[in-house]
């Protein structure tokens, strides 16, 4: 006898769904630690990252996910201070 996978069963295998606020948008997010970094690709899992509330989570490597653009480059707090103010901080 063979089971068959409902639309709901394959939705898993397709898409992302946040448990924080039910968006289906999500990015991938960088591991953190040597669980994330190396037993999660084992299990075929990638973490990512919701767009609207920022919930973590970890999702199969099927799922599509948007991809992450740093337009600007972080500034060191060396770099975004003004070199011509002469204030002082103490």
């Amino acid at each position: 006898m063979a089971t068959e996978v409902g639309p709901s069963g394959s939705r898993f295998f397709e898409e992302f769904r946040c448990r924080g606020c039910g968006i289906q948008e999500a990015y991938s997010s960088r591991p953190r630690g040597f669980f994330e970094r190396r037993v999660l690709p084992l299990l075929f899992l990638q973490t990512v990252r919701c767009e609207r509330c920022y919930h973590r989570a970890y999702a199969l490597r099927t799922v599509p996910t948007i991809e992450r653009l740093d337009l600007e480059p972080k500034k060191s707090q060396a770099e975004s201070c003004d070199p011509k103010s002469d204030r002082r901080i103490a």
